[in-house]
């Protein structure tokens, strides 16, 4: 899929504020299921991006679920957003289009909310069985008795989807108790610039999918005009709020906490133990408790992941991540295998100190990267992008000392990359800085270990002499 950056006007109705004449024209989008190419407009009223595309029906089937359960799912951004509400312990939450469920699942394991979702998807099926959750297939409208009430409901990259948002925060409303929250993210509008990366934009237009994106101030103009009292905050390509009836409710929300990395892990583990062997659900959690262990230097206890990894990966794709070169030269390698290996690297290297088969697991992360690039046009995903280029950093700094005769073939394949959108500029400026000083402090370590070598060798050349006068 590529943007075409435009300039015009064009008549497409704004779901915001519902202006229809004259949008102001900035992309068009080719799609394979509608002709002629998506327009999209910025709103002259309300400053929205209106995407004119004609939905087609959900074509998600279970290997693309699979592929979200295992990699894609935010689950520490779910968490993050629920500290950061201010949401009480034992709290009743609705999640509207929950999907797969993993924030009704987070927030029953952090805060023993007690949780019902909302989603008719293929998604929320397997949640419902996976998870051991109340989803049901209703709407806000249906779903409920009049005088059912919840004390947060949680609605995340939902509201973009819909044709008429003020509806659908008005039904949020009549679901809400007096004190209660409504926690919200969306894709941020402001982002949808030119000099945006495409690994960024792509995501957040979602062509085909979204209806509308809002920038931070249309989001609080939609929430207040709502009736609601709001916080709303940037998150990287994303907008946070939390929203209430009573203005008193938004002083308990930090927008800087985070959860703990400490609960993530646990949350992981107690779920990877609890997955069916070699499922998605399997692999997913055992891989984010690899990944965060690995962030938190926890890693004394990588061990203890490392066996249902290890399963996992061979039962769904046939790897042993023992052998990580074995996927080198595989077009189809998933993708998931590219932070997998980046972690196990930075175990061998960081905790191990054993630099070549950190260089091995280096190699293999790179290529999962560029292989999904290859297969798409465009990375699928925001991690493997930034996963590829810090192998491709780790894996240049390594070979100063395990191959250093390749070194500057690697910084070279690190600039194409990140000249494709995986890392930045900025990242690939470090890498060379690293090099350098690696070269510099391994030169000078070779030099004195040559010099040590050189005096033991006449020590013992000047003994032989003594004994043998």
């Amino acid at each position: 899929m590529e943007i075409a950056w435009a300039d015009g006007r064009v008549d497409l109705r704004c779901p915001v504020c519902t202006r229809t004449k004259s949008q102001r024209l900035i992309a068009r989008v080719p799609v394979e299921w509608q002709s002629p190419q998506v327009e999209i407009a910025r709103c002259a009223d309300c400053n929205a991006v209106v995407l004119g595309a004609q939905l087609p029906p959900s074509w998600y089937t279970d290997a693309d679920w699979d592929i979200y359960v295992e990699q894609i799912a935010g689950i520490e951004a779910i968490a993050d957003m629920l500290v950061q509400s201010g949401m009480r312990r034992g709290a009743r939450m609705l999640d509207v289009g929950c999907g797969y469920g993993f924030a009704l699942d987070v927030a029953r394991f952090l805060f023993d909310a007690e949780g019902i979702g909302l989603d008719p998807s293929v998604a929320a099926e397997r949640g419902r069985r996976e998870l051991d959750l109340d989803i049901r297939p209703g709407t806000l409208d249906d779903a409920f008795p009049v005088d059912e009430h919840f004390d947060v409901i949680f609605s995340s990259e939902v509201i973009e989807h819909v044709a008429d948002p003020h509806e659908y925060l008005a039904a949020m409303r009549l679901r809400l108790s007096p004190d209660g929250i409504v926690v919200l993210t969306t894709p941020d509008a402001s982002v949808v610039e030119p000099d945006t990366p495409w690994t960024l934009l792509y995501p957040v237009l979602s062509v085909g999918l979204h209806e509308f994106l809002v920038d931070a101030s249309g989001l609080e103009r939609l929430l207040t005009d709502a009736g609601f009292a709001a916080k709303v905050w940037p998150v990287g390509p994303s907008l946070h709020a939390v929203a209430s009836l009573d203005p008193a409710a938004l002083n308990k929300v930090r927008p800087d906490e985070r959860a703990a990395l400490g609960d993530l892990i646990r949350y992981c583990e107690t779920r990877a133990a609890r997955a069916e062997p070699g499922s998605a659900l399997a692999l997913g959690m055992a891989m984010r408790q690899l990944k965060w262990m690995v962030r938190d230097g926890d890693f004394g206890r990588v061990a203890d992941c490392l066996p249902l990894l290890r399963d996992a990966v061979q039962r769904r794709h046939s790897i042993d991540i023992d052998a990580p070169l074995s996927v080198v030269g595989d077009p189809e390698v998933a993708a998931v295998m590219t932070g997998i290996f980046h972690n196990l690297g930075a175990v061998h290297l960081w905790h191990e100190r054993r630099p070549k088969p950190a260089a091995a697991c280096f190699t293999a992360a790179a290529w999962c990267g560029r292989a999904q690039w290859d297969r798409y046009g465009h990375y699928a995903d925001p991690e493997t992008p930034i996963y590829e280029a810090l192998a491709r950093t780790e894996l240049a700094v390594v070979m100063v000392q395990t191959a250093p005769k390749r070194v500057d073939a690697e910084l070279d394949a690190l600039d194409e990359a990140v000249a494709r959108g995986a890392g930045t500029d900025a990242l690939a400026a470090e890498a060379h800085r690293r090099v350098d000083a690696e070269r510099r402090m391994y030169g000078s370590r070779a030099r004195r270990a040559y010099r040590r070598a050189r005096r033991a060798a006449g020590k013992v050349k000047r003994k032989l002499r003594r004994l043998r006068s």
